[in-house]
């Protein structure tokens, strides 16, 4: 393959279109009234679906990381979209909540998940040199997906039908990513930018002892990441997830101007990710980590004396910010301890935490409103596991610097 200085930044369009595309599904919502309306279903068996897609999604992770490095990422992704656009066609026919779950849930979470790892790391791959910036440009185009697509997919409902939308939303899903994947392309192993002059991170980054799988699993500091991924998304979560009952039972608003707050969030959370992709390559590493969970730390705090509007936009404001920096900042740091060669399917594994703490923040968000009738201790629950995963990092800090020591000790 011939590479230019053209290569790179077609690999970096490829995966931020598709993104925009694979991340759209985040307006799944939309369906719930027409299809339950339709068949019956009560709106808890309907947004189950979306609980089985997000588990799915996180869980086959590694699969695709695998098959991108086996195969090439291109081929990862065709697999990936067959089975994602699939499963949005499939819903089309979806008449009762089993065949939804299957449809919906699973093949198509099964396609999603298959897509992100052999996308995401592959870009940074190509860019060693700014991995916090395309990272988080990555990340924006996933948050774009449904400011884009929402409307568009509100438009095909109302002319046509729910089922109908689906089926034609796959489609497009089909075009739109098959159109694209060509174009993202292997790096070839120890290829490097042209004048690049790595700083002292970096270069540590790039003698970095390549684990795969068996071997990572086997490090302690791979368990720490793990259980600190968890606690950070639970942390970011709690929040995002209740977003607008929270404006509506705490600050009394109603139900528009709860969504317009549901909105500046979302907006935020994008500009987290641009920002703290820069900020990373900026603070390098851990430091950037830790000012993303310090941020959700504080503002959860803020949340806990928030009863006016004003006060609780720049509440929200601060907690969309952080955790649109969670995923933007953790990507590149699972290259920086485990190696570039088995990154693909590395970072689909810890991607599991993920999705654990997308499970469980919202279950424990819910459990404290039901038991206290209020968010208050929800807000301190999350400014703790920010704290925990705070401490978590800076074990990690050192349990790195000492597999660096070693290595260098052994060369």
């Amino acid at each position: 393959m011939k590479i230019t200085k053209a290569t790179r930044w077609r690999v970096f369009a490829g995966v931020w279109i598709q993104s925009l595309f694979t991340s759209a599904t985040a307006f799944f919502s939309l369906f719930s009234m027409p299809l339950c309306n339709q068949f019956g279903w009560s709106s808890s068996d309907f947004s189950m679906a979306y609980t089985i897609y997000m588990f799915i999604y996180c869980a086959v992770g590694f699969i695709g990381g695998i098959l991108a490095e086996k195969l090439q990422p291109r081929v990862a992704i065709y697999i990936g979209l067959a089975f994602f656009a699939g499963g949005w066609v499939l819903t089309g026919f979806a008449n009762t909540i089993p065949f939804l779950y299957i449809a919906y849930g699973i093949i198509a979470g099964a396609g999603a998940g298959m897509i992100y790892p052999a996308c995401l790391p592959t870009a940074l791959k190509w860019f060693p040199d700014k991995s916090g910036s395309i990272s988080g440009l990555v990340q924006a185009g996933a948050a774009c997906g449904p400011f884009i697509m929402s409307p568009i997919a509100q438009m095909l409902i109302d002319q046509f039908g729910a089922q109908q939308a689906c089926i034609i939303l796959g489609i497009v899903f089909l075009i739109g990513v098959g159109a694209v994947a060509w174009m993202i392309v292997p790096c070839p192993d120890g290829w490097m930018p042209e004048g690049w002059v790595p700083s002292t991170t970096q270069s540590q980054e790039l003698h970095t002892k390549n684990y795969n799988i068996p071997q990572m699993v086997k490090q302690p500091v791979f368990w720490v990441l793990l259980v600190m991924f968890i606690f950070a998304n639970a942390a970011g979560t709690m929040m995002v997830s209740a977003t607008s009952p929270i404006a509506q039972n705490q600050i009394g608003l109603d139900a528009m101007t709860a969504a317009l707050c549901v909105s500046l969030m979302t907006l935020f959370n994008m500009f987290g990710r641009i920002a703290f992709g820069f900020i990373y390559d900026k603070l390098q590493g851990w430091n950037a980590l830790l000012l993303v969970l310090l941020i959700n730390g504080v503002s959860m705090l803020m949340l806990t004396v928030a009863h006016s509007y004003v006060y609780f936009l720049i509440c929200i404001a601060l907690v969309g910010f952080s955790f649109g920096g969670l995923l933007v900042v953790f990507a590149p740091m699972v290259k920086i301890i485990f190696g570039s060669k088995y990154y693909n399917r590395n970072y689909g594994l810890i991607f599991i935490g993920y999705g654990i703490g997308a499970f469980v923040g919202p279950i424990i968000s819910a459990y404290f409103y039901d038991t206290t009738g209020s968010y208050v201790m929800g807000y301190i629950g999350s400014a703790i596991l920010a704290a925990l995963a705070i401490g978590l990092v800076l074990v990690a800090k050192k349990m790195t610097a000492r597999m660096a020591q070693m290595r260098v000790e052994l060369s």
